[in-house]
């Protein structure tokens, strides 16, 4: 388990990745993402149990649905920095073909991604499905 110096330094580059994101577009939704980078480090370095070699069935992992997808600079920066994908994609948010759109989607194939969040509010929704699915298992 990383040490608190050693998240402090992740949230600290989560948040450096949030405003480089945005700022490189000039667009998105730098607010909630900052709000939520202790959560998302908290959720990717000390709570959940997963894998980086991402299957998207997810057995055996925790998983994670985002239903707020406007935050997804947060999402993306500890996906990149937890080892989903390479943090230099980082550098292409909000571009033309870009895996990194402004809300996750599932059709792009990125790693750590399991539901499209662009309909706000349907991540409980989704998580109740998933969860009934993992009770039947």
């Amino acid at each position: 388990m990383p040490q608190t110096k050693e998240l402090e330094n992740f949230v600290t580059q989560v948040r450096r990745d949030i405003l480089r994101q945005v700022h490189k577009v000039n667009s998105g939704h730098p607010g909630g993402s900052l709000g939520c980078a202790e959560f998302f480090t908290a959720l990717y370095q000390e709570v959940m149990e997963y894998s980086s070699d991402f299957n998207m069935n997810g057995i055996g992992e925790d998983l994670f649905f985002l239903s707020n997808g406007h935050i997804s600079p947060v999402f993306y920066s500890v996906l990149a920095r937890s080892g989903f994908f390479p943090v230099e994609e980082l550098n292409t948010f909000r571009l033309i073909n870009s895996r990194l759109q402004g809300h996750p989607t599932t059709h792009e194939g990125l790693p750590g991604i399991r539901i499209a969040s662009g309909s706000l509010g349907q991540g409980l929704s989704v998580a109740i499905g998933a969860a009934e699915a993992k009770k039947i298992e």
